[in-house]
């Protein structure tokens, strides 16, 4: 990968991607060991969390929109596996939602890009998904025993196959430059005699690596949701709610961060982990608890092994 294209990710990737991929430009990563190959596989992981975060609340999306029932492969066992959610699974999840909505031609994705970055035609795994498929067979080979009695060649190689797979998917994922990850703090709205509403939107844009979040003002004609994470493309207007799966916190954790959603007991009882440094916290300790839990139960339900079709939305 050229120098360029890495600075470019650092700097214009969705901050839960550029936040673990500049650990990898740190003066304690920059040569094979453990540290390298730790970071290598984690933005590997971290990649495949955000997509998977992506294509399921698309699919959510359209399942409620639509009133359609997902498909058997994304119902299957979806319970327990998104309680215990895991690398695997967030990669299960991101591959079967997006097959499911490219099959359906009500359906409208996000990310039109995402497609050729999972499938080839007509449905066959891409050269990026087989290399995330493999970044996830090198980390379930390792263990911390394991690691501690590697000789300084093993990690050599292991760092090198590692990172030759990551930039891969990486460069694949080029598009993703095009999208803009924000948090919308707050909706005002401005309405004068003869005028139509105007809804002023106070966000933070969660670009880059620093926790630092640029913050801006944006007006428009209708209000997006509040108090949520949101990927858009600004050149269309589209855009999705990441809500529940990928949150900003600002006091739960132990300090304000970006957190994915990371597995429960129930949904009010429900897990984050923070994307750099705001470490982790239970949905119960928010102040948006209530509303985690009902969407967390929406999703239990809708791609539940007996999922019926989604209500009509209000």
């Amino acid at each position: 990968m050229k120098d360029r294209y890495a600075r470019e990710v650092i700097n214009g990737f969705p901050y839960p991607v550029a936040a673990m991929f500049v650990k990898l430009r740190t003066d304690e990563c920059l040569d094979p060991g453990p540290n390298r190959l730790r970071y290598l596989l984690s933005t590997g992981e971290a990649i495949t969390r955000f997509l998977g975060v992506v294509n399921l609340c698309q699919a959510r999306d359209f399942a409620e929109t639509a009133r359609r029932v997902p498909p058997h492969a994304l119902r299957a066992d979806f319970k327990p596996r998104f309680e215990r959610i895991a690398w695997g699974t967030w990669l299960h999840l991101a591959r079967e939602s997006l097959r499911w909505l490219l099959t359906e031609p009500q359906a409208t994705v996000l990310i039109p890009e995402m497609g050729r970055f999972f499938f080839d035609p007509p449905s066959t795994d891409s050269r990026a998904l087989k290399a995330l498929g493999e970044l996830l067979t090198l980390r379930n080979g390792l263990s911390h025993d394991k690691i501690k009695v590697m000789h300084a060649h093993e990690f050599q190689d292991l760092c090198g196959r590692a990172q030759e797979l990551l930039e891969s998917v990486l460069e694949a994922l080029e598009f993703l430059l095009d999208y803009e990850l924000t948090f919308i703090s707050e909706i005002d709205v401005e309405k004068r005699r003869r005028h139509e509403p105007v809804f002023r939107h106070r966000l933070m844009r969660l670009i880059g690596n620093s926790g630092d979040f640029e913050g801006d003002r944006h007006n428009q004609a209708l209000p997006l949701d509040s108090h949520a994470v949101i990927l858009s493309h600004p050149e269309s207007g589209r855009h999705l709610n990441l809500d529940p799966l990928l949150v900003y916190e600002a006091k739960a954790g132990k300090a304000p961060d970006i957190f994915f959603y990371n597995g429960m007991k129930n949904p009010e009882q429900a897990d984050y982990t923070a994307c750099k440094h705001g470490g982790n916290f239970r949905g119960s300790e928010s102040e948006r608890a209530a509303n985690l839990a009902e969407e967390l139960t929406v999703l239990l339900q809708m791609f539940g092994d007996t999922a019926a079709i989604p209500p009509m939305l209000d």
